[in-house]
Formats: structure tokens, C-alpha cells, sequence
């Protein structure tokens, strides 16, 4: 109750958590497959056993084909840090293994935003309660930000305008002053018209964009032909709406744009959030509290982790090893050469997230790729397994949790023992470190000894004791209200020379 975000009160997303801890259906013990990948037809089987058939296997490939033939496969389903970096990361560089480019979500925004701003770092929505006008663009937030909306609610009583622009009529877009309801995949175009609009009408911060800026003139050359009649017959919305909401935002101080990851999963998802970056840097709506652009703050979470104390890259031992995109499965267990052989699946189901699922299907059904699994559940993924091996839900592991809607890093007490034979993630790499006979240290370090040395400036034992550890974050709400991005030119860049190079 006194967490100063939730104040008690779970997202109704897992309000019903513990129906999945203790799920009849919850994959407690080691299986083995015996029957056609797909089937689901498994044997339990002990621990010992599982861990010398992998070990044995793996030991295999690596000898007869090097590491770059054992494949990770992870992303963020039990979102932790022990649980998404931990001991694994480490075992996968210290045999060398391919390693995997985990691009499928969250950096598709990072790397639009930092495109125009250097970073991914954006203002605290929090900070929407000292806002006049609020967008909510491409997030639902009443429904999947639940905590966030007594934030907003407190800005609306004290004068502040909602605006929501989605595709979607959602309960969020039913509580707004103004719902704009553009057709799917025509926010850019929108974006670029409110832009021509309040360039054309004189509406930008003229001292800030001088001094912030970089590509001005050709920001409003590209936009000058690109009106809101124009952008009305892309997006099905009236001009006069779009010509409104342009004046509206460059006009009223603070004004915020909050965003999340709607965008991202469709393509352009990444030009959507660099588009979307220029707005507030051409009313300079950086330089007031309450304004700017929102979206995750898991990225100043992020700044006090040491990820190569995590991951140790140093154990790769001056190997280069290749780095494969996860979001192109399917091509890489079917074309991909010299060919993937083994691959180790945990915190993630890829049969159900990547693109291009039945070609993901038709490699994970080849009999010479060795797969094992590590899940609560026997997934779509792990019914084309050859081991599946039980795994913690956060009720039963304790782990430091980083946050995506707040400045606060959590602690997760492990609430009862792991049921069955299920182990945490970092465990999972430990063990099988050890049936492989390995002998680097690193390997074995305790759940403790890893989250100090990744958390180099966090007093571990207070954030334990207390529960939650204020990330560093500006004492006046303006991360930017003087500049400071990190681009090659320091500036916000409505041109970027590395976009032109990318093509």
C-alpha cells in the first residue's frame, strides 16, 4: 500500500496471477519427447536425466560444429533481471554461441525515438499531472496502464484537455474530451500534416528550435506540400480536425504526447516514433514540466544496470560470433548456414510472437535441431521440443523487477517455494553449466553476488528491505528543457544523416 506508484493495487492485467501459478495445466517436472515434434507427446523424466542429454547433445554440436551452432532464444516473459539477463547470457558467450539480436519489441521504439533525439529517454509520465493538454496516441491507457490514470484524471480536474488518436474505439478513447480516430497505419501522415500546419502558421518555438535543432529548413521544405487535406484522404479524418488539433497542441503549455507500443508491432512502427519525436522539439514543449514526449521510462531504469557485468562479453575471449535478428526465425532454421543445431528457448514462446509464424513452425520441426524449453507451461513453442524443463513464475522467485511506467526498481520476494521440480532462469544456466563440466566461475555466482555486480550503484539490501529504489531522474521534470540530446550534431535532428545512410 505504500509503493508510490500502485499504492496496492495490481494491474487488472494480472489480477488473476495466482490462477497461473497453480494452473493444473503448469509443466512441474523434466519431460522428454516421444513422439513427432508438435504433438505434444512428452515422458517425465529426472533432472539428472534431462541435464546429461543436454549436456551430452550440446557437448556435440560444439565439438563437431563450434558454438555458433547453439542458438539462444529469449525475450521478456518473466520480466526480472535475474530472469531476462542472470547467469545466461554469460554461459552463451563463454561456448561461444550465436547470439541473438532481441528486436521483436521495446527496441523498435528505442531506435525511432533515438533517431530524432539521440536516446530513448523520454519524461516521466508521471509528470502528465501538471499537463494542460494530453495526447494519448496509440495507447489504451485506462485499460493497460491502469496506474497511470488517476494521474490523468488529476490533470483533467485541474483543466487539462484529453486528446486520444487510435484506430481503435477504446475505453480510453471513450472517456476523451476529443477521440481522433485516424485509419490504421495513417499517423504519420497526421503527424507530418500537424507539422506543416504549425509551421505554415508560425506556431513553433522559434529560440528553441535554433538552439535544439538540427535540419529545420528541410524538416519544413519536406512537410510544406504535405497539408491536412492532404493527410485527410490518407487517414479518413476531416482536415479541419487535424488543422485544430495542430493549433491546439502548439498553443497550450505544457503539452504532452504519451505514447507506448501499439505502433511499434506494424510496419513503419519505428518511423511512427521518430516521426512522432519531432512534434514536441518543434513547439519547444520539452522546456516545461508536464510536457514533451512520454513513453516507456524503463530506459532510465536501465541506466543503473551494468549490463556487462551481467553478461560478461569478456568471456567470448576475443571470438566474433555471428548475431542473428530474432524477428527472422522462420529464415534462420531454414536458410540460415551453416545451420543452427541447437537452440535453448526460455522466457519467450516464438512460435507464437515472431512474424512469419509457419515458416518459425516448419524450422522448429526439423529432427536435427536439438531444442529445449524452459517454461511454465507447455507452449506452442515447447511441443516442438526434445526437453522441456519447468520454470518459476515471479511468485516463486525473488529477483530485482525494473519497471516500464515509473522511476521506481522494484524488489520481488519470492512469496512460496518453487513448485514441483520448477527452477529460476539463472539457476536453469547454472545447472547446465555444470552437467557440461564447465569450470568458469562466473557461471556459478549466486543469485546475490550477480544482482550486486549489476547493480553497482544500488544498495541492494535497502532496495530488498524497503521494496523500491528511486531511479535518478531531473528534480524538475525538464530532462531536456535545455538541450542535451545525444545526437552526432547534440541537437534534436528532423534530418539525420544516419537515416540517409541507412537508405
Amino acid at each position: 500500500p505504500e509503493h508510490p506508484y500502485s499504492y496496492g493495487e495490481l494491474c487488472p492485467k494480472v489480477n488473476r496471477f495466482l490462477d497461473r501459478v497453480y494452473s493444473p495445466d503448469r509443466v512441474l517436472h523434466p519431460l522428454r519427447r516421444i513422439g513427432p515434434k508438435g504433438t505434444g507427446e512428452f515422458e517425465q523424466i529426472s533432472w539428472d536425466d534431462a541435464l546429461a542429454e543436454i549436456a551430452d547433445r550440446l557437448t556435440r554440436i560444439i565439438d563437431e560444429h563450434g558454438g555458433e551452432a547453439v542458438m539462444p532464444f529469449s525475450d521478456a516473459g518473466n520480466q526480472s533481471l535475474l530472469a531476462t539477463q542472470g547467469i545466461s547470457e554469460r554461459f552463451f558467450h563463454h561456448i561461444g554461441a550465436t547470439r541473438l539480436l532481441r528486436n521483436i519489441c521495446g527496441p523498435t521504439v528505442g531506435a525511432g525515438v533515438a533517431m530524432t533525439n539521440g536516446t530513448s529517454l523520454c519524461a516521466d509520465p508521471l509528470d502528465l499531472e501538471h499537463s494542460q493538454l494530453i495526447i494519448l496516441w496509440a495507447t489504451n491507457t485506462r485499460l493497460t496502464n491502469r496506474h497511470l490514470w488517476p494521474v490523468i484524471e488529476r490533470a483533467r480536474e485541474r483543466g487539462a484537455r484529453l486528446v486520444v488518436i487510435d484506430p481503435i474505439r477504446t475505453i480510453t478513447a471513450e472517456e476523451a474530451d476529443q477521440f481522433v480516430q485516424p485509419l490504421p497505419g495513417t499517423d504519420i501522415a497526421m503527424m507530418l500534416a500537424m507539422m506543416h500546419v504549425i509551421i505554415r502558421d508560425g506556431l513553433i518555438d522559434t529560440d528553441w528550435v535554433a538552439e535544439h535543432t538540427h535540419g529545420f529548413a528541410e524538416l519544413a521544405d519536406h512537410v510544406a506540400e504535405l497539408s491536412p487535406d492532404w493527410a485527410s484522404e490518407r487517414c479518413g479524418i476531416d482536415a479541419d480536425v487535424i488543422e485544430e488539433l495542430a493549433h491546439a497542441y502548439a498553443t497550450t503549455r505544457p503539452a504532452a504526447i504519451r505514447t507506448l507500443i501499439g505502433a511499434e508491432h506494424h510496419e513503419n512502427g519505428a518511423m511512427f516514433y521518430r516521426t512522432i519525436a519531432c512534434l514536441p522539439a518543434l513547439t519547444g514543449a520539452w522546456r516545461d514540466r508536464g510536457g514533451g514526449l512520454m513513453r516507456s521510462v524503463g530506459t532510465w531504469q536501465d541506466q543503473l544496470v551494468d549490463t556487462a557485468a551481467f553478461t560478461r562479453p569478456d568471456l567470448l575471449a576475443g571470438r566474433t560470433v555471428r548475431t542473428l535478428n530474432m524477428s527472422r526465425l522462420g529464415e534462420i532454421l531454414l536458410d540460415e548456414r551453416p545451420p543452427v543445431r541447437a537452440m535453448i528457448v526460455w522466457n519467450s514462446n516464438p512460435l507464437v510472437i515472431v512474424p512469419n509464424a509457419e515458416r518459425a513452425r516448419e524450422g522448429m520441426a526439423r529432427n536435427d535441431l536439438f531444442t529445449v524449453v524452459h517454461d511454465q507451461f507447455l507452449t506452442d513453442t515447447a511441443r516442438y521440443a526434445d526437453i522441456v524443463l519447468p520454470a518459476t513464475t515471479h511468485i516463486e522467485a525473488s529477483d530485482v523487477t525494473p519497471a516500464w511506467g515509473h522511476l521506481w526498481l522494484g524488489w520481488n520476494e519470492a512469496a512460496i517455494p518453487p513448485l514441483g521440480e520448477a527452477v529460476g532462469n539463472a539457476e536453469l544456466f547454472r545447472r547446465i553449466a555444470d552437467a557440461m563440466g564447465l569450470t568458469e566461475p562466473s557461471l556459478f555466482d549466486d543469485d546475490m553476488t550477480v544482482l550486486r555486480a549489476a547493480l553497482p550503484t544500488v544498495d541492494l539490501d535497502a532496495l530488498r528491505r524497503d521494496g523500491w529504489w528511486r531511479v535518478p531522474y531531473p528534480d524538475d521534470g525538464t530532462p531536456y528543457a535545455h538541450g542535451g540530446f545525444p545526437t552526432p550534431s547534440g541537437r534534436v535532428e528532423f534530418a539525420s544523416e544516419r537515416l540517409a545512410r541507412m537508405g
